[in-house]
């Protein structure tokens, strides 16, 4: 794994006789074990891939100057005061704040990492920050060849795009894991030498109440 990267985020936890089951993604340079299926993984910078499991994907996303809050504010004194953050959010170790759903299980991969997922396992959140290295998009491209290897792999798209004035990366597929439907969600992007991303999958049953969250989490999403 080139120095600076973070490994790709867990895919969907899936609910076995009565536990919550994780399986991780496989880099996109990794190579895939007999059996495992192809996984990309969510990078902030370059497409490095890592884990076991289906497919997942990066993308993204706000930057501290447009984001909520974003940037202390100077006083008269010239001091600055502490930065303002949505109702409920959460300051993490990665340099980013947000404000995932109550009630739903945290998972702190890395310090810079951590997942949530739904009390019925039918959803699951990411948010992830890495030091950015060379063109989002180039990676993802590269990582969604490796992708392709995945069980019932289907691209919706992969295209450049801009979150909050930035210009930002969205990447959407589907997938199977574990004989289950899943859709995955994805955007990244990149501040001050810095890539975040805030990430998504769920069941497709459940995709009207699952875009919302994320959407709502995502306008929480606020860098530090």
């Amino acid at each position: 794994m080139p120095p600076g990267e973070l490994p790709g985020p867990a895919v969907p936890a899936v609910r076995r006789r009565g536990r919550h089951r994780r399986t991780t993604l496989i880099a996109a340079v990794a190579s895939v074990a007999a059996g495992a299926v192809v996984a990309v993984v969510l990078v902030a910078n370059s497409g490095s891939p890592e884990d076991d499991k289906a497919s997942s994907s990066p993308s993204p996303l706000a930057s501290a100057a447009s984001s909520p809050g974003a940037g202390p504010s100077s006083t008269v004194e010239g001091t600055s005061r502490p930065q303002s953050l949505p109702p409920g959010a959460r300051r993490e170790a990665g340099g980013f704040a947000w404000a995932p759903p109550e009630g739903w299980q945290r998972d702190v991969k890395t310090g810079s990492e951590v997942h949530y997922t739904s009390p019925d396992a039918k959803q699951e959140l990411a948010a992830k920050s890495s030091l950015a290295r060379n063109d989002l998009m180039d990676s993802w491209q590269k990582s969604e060849q490796n992708a392709q290897q995945g069980r019932d792999y289907n691209k919706i798209r992969l295209e450049r795009t801009t979150f909050r004035g930035h210009p930002a990366v969205v990447w959407e597929y589907t997938f199977t894991l574990n004989d289950l439907p899943w859709h995955a969600r994805l955007l990244g992007f990149t501040v001050d030498g810095k890539s975040y991303q805030i990430n998504t999958w769920y069941q497709p049953d459940m995709e009207e109440q699952a875009l919302k969250t994320y959407e709502k989490v995502k306008e929480s999403f606020t860098v530090l």
